[in-house]
């Protein structure tokens, strides 16, 4: 299958690196410059739990290099998705697969008012228990390789979805399919929501947002509101005890950095927005108040805002 990954951030390279391994023709896309020249001249590194590999790949910044595609996976960061969904649109013919594998909320409806009636459709999907970095251009790390769940956008099983599973299954991946995407997107949402922020605002990896008791409290009122939302928008989460859940996640990856505080760290904007944000709207819209997640999103902001005005300061002095 020809697949294009539009985003060859940690995770996109980590699909993108066991899919050209398994003997599907794939081509990255991105606008990181030095990345893409990495892959071209040194191929691309994978290390981690899938084992250690470094594949020749195809890897562009221009998508009428690649053209259309049979499967399209958008990757990117949420506040990225716009952008990148349009400057990748040489990649996506009429036939063509589109699925986004994004954190947060709101992903999958951008792209379906930026394809319209787009005849190859648009899938959902959320990764769980990867948790990836880049360690540099060309060369990624992950620490978990849990699953990859996918769904058509509308609903319901079909002979498309079963060949998007069989692409992620050929390249070594366990792919779950569903009728209904949304009871996981919400659970497993949850896991960003429990250690996204407090890891970021703290200076904490995962495992010591669960063993500081201050962070914490914090985590699990976030995990609540989200779970309270999801119940008002009558999602069924894929366990009883949201809490639990998050915590047996947890103790999975304990030294892990999520993706917002590497983002907030290195100075990048962070899907606080599509997230917890993504959250709060929702909430907004329901009824049902999110009152710890919304202190998430001012406070997570107010970092990124303090690393731009430091960045800006060291430019001018």
């Amino acid at each position: 299958m020809k697949v294009g990954i539009v985003g060859a951030g940690a995770m996109g390279s980590i699909y993108g690196a066991l899919m050209t391994d398994s003997g599907h023709e794939v081509w990255m896309f991105d606008k990181w410059q030095a990345h893409v020249d990495a892959m071209r001249t040194n191929g691309l590194t994978v290390e981690g739990a899938s084992g250690n590999r470094t594949v020749a790949i195809n890897a562009t910044t221009e998508a009428r290099e690649a053209g259309p595609c049979g499967v399209v996976i958008v990757a990117t960061k949420g506040h990225d998705t716009d952008a990148a969904v349009a400057a990748a649109r040489a990649m996506i013919g009429p036939d063509t697969a589109v699925l986004s594998l994004q954190n947060g909320l709101g992903n999958v409806e951008k792209i379906q008012g930026l394809l319209g009636d787009h005849p190859g459709g648009v899938l959902a999907g959320i990764a769980g228990g990867f948790g990836a970095s880049m360690v540099g251009p060309g060369h990624a790390h992950h620490n978990g390789m849990q699953a990859i769940n996918i769904a058509e956008a509308a609903g319901g099983l079909t002979d498309r979805l079963e060949i998007v599973r069989e692409v992620w299954t050929s390249s070594g991946f366990t792919c779950n399919t569903y009728e209904d995407i949304w009871p996981v997107v919400w659970s497993k949402l949850n896991a960003n929501i429990a250690v996204s922020a407090c890891s970021s605002l703290f200076g904490l990896r995962t495992g010591q947002v669960k063993t500081n008791p201050h962070a914490w409290e914090l985590s699990k009122a976030c995990v609540l509101e989200t779970s309270a939302v999801a119940a008002a928008k009558g999602i069924k989460l894929l366990y009883d005890d949201p809490v639990q859940w998050v915590s047996d996640f947890i103790d999975q990856m304990p030294d892990a950095r999520p993706s917002m505080y590497q983002d907030v760290i290195a100075g990048r904007r962070s899907e606080i927005d599509t997230i917890h944000g993504g959250v709060v709207a929702e909430g907004q819209k329901l009824g049902i108040p999110t009152p710890t997640c919304a202190f998430m999103v001012t406070a997570v902001r107010a970092l990124q805002e303090k690393a731009l005005q430091l960045s800006d300061a060291c430019s001018h002095g």
